[in-house]
């Protein structure tokens, strides 16, 4: 019954869309993410030669590293549809 309750208020193309989206973001998450992203610093070249400047230096370039933003970007991509269930 709560399938059919967010079914009814929810539109074919939306329901379509969201899954596309939501299994397309965590296929390239799980098949190439870690791979791509898992030596971030390893090619950094920091411009002096202070101990402790290369991650310090990293940290000013790159706030966030990019795997942990693709994860948060599905996440809140998923968080609306899954409130709407929870509501419904």
């Amino acid at each position: 019954s709560l399938l059919d309750a967010v079914q009814e208020h929810s539109p074919m193309v939306g329901r379509f869309w969201l899954v596309v989206m939501l299994l397309f973001r965590i296929l390239v998450l799980a098949t190439v993410g870690s791979d791509v992203f898992e030596d971030e610093q390893e090619e950094f070249v920091c411009n002096t030669q202070q101990p402790g400047c290369k991650p310090v230096c990293y940290d000013a370039a790159f706030p966030i590293s990019h795997y942990r933003f693709l994860v948060f970007h599905v996440v809140v991509l998923s968080a609306p549809a899954a409130l709407f269930v929870i509501f419904a």
